[in-house]
């Protein structure tokens, strides 16, 4: 019986090493992207938007300003307090990209593969003005 336990616990120490190994190679292998998601986000700014009015959306920054993106991040990430329907306009181009939904809470990407330093804003669809978290 003894002779049992001893191979068996010896194969237990070698797939246990083995599952450490591997968690351990896959965890240093994403740990630059996780790095770089951490440091974008971890230069966001609290926003608060302009309401609009009539038909026009609200947006952030205020009127006739421009935000303009930085090295921090490759792409404009949005966190609103309120589930909000975005998009953002950019100063070189007079261009707005598409609609895209930002759910209450989340992260989500409103532009992605911006250059450094573009000239942009956030269009809010609807006149309520919206808060929440930025990263550029």
């Amino acid at each position: 019986m003894r002779m049992r336990v001893l191979p068996l616990a010896m194969t237990a120490v070698l797939l246990g090493g083995g599952v450490a190994a591997a968690t351990t190679g896959s965890a240093g292998a994403s740990e630059p992207a996780a790095h770089a998601a951490a440091s974008c986000l971890g230069t966001a700014k609290n926003y608060s938007g302009t309401p609009g009015s009539g038909s026009s959306n609200a947006h952030w920054p205020g009127t006739g300003k421009w935000a303009y993106t930085t090295a921090n991040c490759a792409d404009i990430n949005l966190k609103t307090n309120y589930t909000r329907t975005v998009r953002v306009c950019f100063k070189a181009t007079g261009g707005c990209n598409a609609w895209k939904s930002a759910k209450k809470g989340v992260w989500k990407v409103i532009a992605s593969g911006v250059k450094d330093g573009s000239g942009f804003y956030v269009q809010f669809k609807g006149v309520n003005a919206s808060t929440g978290k930025i990263a550029y």
